[in-house]
This record gives structure tokens, C-alpha cells and sequence, in this order.
């Protein structure tokens, strides 16, 4: 056989060997969400004092070994002159500027800024906070400085997939609908078409919800029924916030709810849950074209000032058995292994 025959053979063969293994190639993100983070009250004072590494000490090395950290930011960040809460009433409370090099140092890389408290301090808190954000690299979802982009997602593109994070809230400490020009509602005639957008043009879909009732078991129907539509509507996982306790998760169709992922750096000494929660850490695999979670687990977490990974096996026993008794028989024997 002349040798430049051959020659021509060889490439092709290489080629197709190439290209079957690019098609058959799996991409891997592993992503970890967690609970409500309020940077003001004591933990700002802390911040405000330098130590900025204060509230994430516990986790940050666990957070580095994740692709993506996913957190639902619960306070502001904004300079109100050395005041994280306000003087005649706690439930108003601002993270300090330096909150934001709180959550970089820490490892968290995408924050909710939508729910009840993104504009305690005013609408001027609002932008300093998607002003801080973007100066130490933090992306986040759910306000935006053009009301036209409320409801867009961020993109976060790892490992050869992209996944957009979405987030809204139903609830707000104002009375009236003007808070609605500055952040994300819970609408669904508002997120559905937003998602069929992005829908064909990214891997995996997050929607963060903010939204329930305070301290309650279990998701309200409110919930549910929004959870179950943002999900039937083409979202791949749905975490919610708000009630600070941990409730339980469902799955529809390969697609997963997270009713309530709790607390985390918040510290609410008044109930049992308030102080113990979970992570959800999930593995979304992109194979052959095909991006789905493919396995999760709980991590169970000692919430407060300072939270970490429940150490004690009681006490991570327990949280994780909770969970699964609030969760969907479907998926509870995969929270307990």
C-alpha cells in the first residue's frame, strides 16, 4: 500500500477516534447550596473589625473542594456609617461593605440578593450591594439596577457547562408594589418565559425562591404550587428560602425541589431548626449532549454566627433523618446513605 495512503488512513482513523471521544466525554460540576447568610448584626460588627474571614471559617475549606458555591445572601451590603442593625428595630439589618470579601474569602460564588430584606437600608443600599458584589467577583441573581433585568439569570459557566441561576422573592418588608421595580418577583408569568429563553441556550437551570412561612415544618401550598410549576415549566432544581428551618425535597421527572435549605450564617437561638440545617450538594453531569443532576446528598450543618458541618454522628444523624421524614418518599433513602 503506497505510504501516503496509508498516511491519509491513520488521520482518519484518528479523527474518528477523536471525535467518538468527545462524543461520549462527560463533564462534571459539583455544586453546593446553602441557607440564609445574614452578614449584619453581630457577624457585621465582626467583619467591621478586619477579621472578614469570621463568618466562613468553618466552611471555607469545604466550600474550595466545589465548583460552585451557591448561598442565599440575606442581608445587604452597604455603608451605614459602622450600624448592621437598626437601632429601634433588629428585623432592618445591613451587611458592611466588606461583607462582600467575607463571601470571596470564604469560597462562595453566587449569591440570591432577592428576599425580604434587600432594601431595609433604602433603594441606595440596593446598588451599593450589586456594587460590592461586582467588585469582589461575587455573581448573584434576583436585583438588578435596570428593572428590565430583575428577573435575568446569572450564567455560570464551569467544566463545560453552563447553568443559569434565577432568583425571586414573595414576600418583602414594604407594604405596596414599588419594592417590585428594584427586586425579582415571585411570578410566575414573569419567570416561565424568562426560563423557556434560556431554556435551549444553557445546561442546567437553578431557581432560587424566597417565599413560605417562617419556622413552619413544612412548604406552605403557596410554595409547592410555585416550586411545582417552576419546575414543570423547564427548571432542573428549585431551592427555597425563608422559613429558617431545614424542610424536605421532592422530586418531579429527574428534576428536584429543596423546599427550604434553612439557616447558615444566622444565628436564631429561639428554635431547635433554626440552629441545625443542611447543605445540598448535587453532581450535574453533561453527557453526550444530555445535562441532568445525576446524584446529590445532604450535608448536615450546625447553623449560627460562625456555621460548620455537623461533626457529631448523632447530631448529623438526626438532622439528616429529619429531612428525609419531611422529604418525598422518592428521595428520602437517598438523603439517609
Amino acid at each position: 500500500m503506497p505510504r501516503c495512503i496509508l498516511s491519509c488512513i491513520i488521520v482518519l482513523l484518528s479523527a474518528a477516534e477523536a471525535n467518538a471521544q468527545t462524543s461520549d466525554s462527560t463533564n462534571v460540576v459539583r455544586l453546593i447550596a446553602v441557607g440564609d447568610v445574614n452578614l449584619g448584626r453581630f457577624v457585621g460588627q465582626q467583619i467591621l473589625k478586619g477579621d472578614t474571614t469570621y463568618p466562613f471559617v468553618f466552611v471555607a475549606d469545604t466550600f474550595k473542594q466545589y465548583d460552585i458555591v451557591f448561598a442565599n445572601l440575606e442581608s445587604t451590603l452597604s455603608d451605614q456609617k459602622g450600624e448592621t442593625q437598626h437601632p429601634r428595630n433588629n428585623l432592618i439589618f445591613t451587611g458592611p461593605p466588606t461583607g462582600a470579601r467575607s463571601l470571596a474569602h470564604g469560597g462562595v460564588t453566587v449569591v440570591s440578593t432577592a428576599n425580604n430584606h434587600a432594601i431595609d437600608y433604602g433603594v441606595k443600599s440596593q446598588r451599593e450591594t450589586i456594587r460590592y458584589l461586582s467588585e469582589s467577583g461575587i455573581a448573584f441573581a434576583g436585583t438588578a439596577l435596570n428593572p428590565d433585568d430583575l428577573a435575568k439569570p446569572v450564567i455560570i459557566s464551569r467544566n463545560g457547562i453552563d447553568i443559569a441561576f434565577f432568583a425571586c422573592t414573595a414576600i418583602m418588608n414594604r407594604t405596596g408594589n414599588e419594592w417590585k421595580q428594584y427586586v425579582c418577583f415571585a411570578d410566575t408569568a414573569l419567570l416561565l418565559p424568562k426560563i423557556r429563553v434560556y431554556r435551549d441556550s444553557v445546561d442546567f437551570i437553578v431557581v432560587s425562591y424566597h417565599g413560605g412561612d417562617e419556622y413552619s415544618e413544612r412548604q406552605n401550598a403557596r410554595t409547592e404550587a410555585f416550586a411545582h410549576a417552576i419546575v414543570n415549566g423547564g427548571a432542573d432544581l428549585f431551592l427555597g428560602h425563608h422559613p429558617h428551618v431545614p424542610h424536605g425535597i421532592e422530586s418531579i421527572n429527574g428534576k428536584y425541589i429543596v423546599y427550604s435549605l434553612g439557616n447558615f450564617v444566622f444565628r436564631q437561638p429561639q428554635h431547635y431548626w433554626t440552629q441545625r440545617s443542611f447543605a445540598f450538594v448535587a453532581e450535574i453531569r453533561k453527557q453526550r449532549g444530555a445535562t441532568r443532576l445525576d446524584s446529590f446528598r445532604c450535608l448536615p450543618v450546625m447553623t449560627g454566627f460562625q456555621p460548620a458541618f455537623a461533626t457529631d454522628s448523632l447530631e448529623a444523624k438526626g438532622i439528616l433523618e429529619h429531612v428525609a421524614q419531611l422529604s418525598d418518599p422518592s428521595v428520602a433513602l437517598d438523603i439517609l446513605r
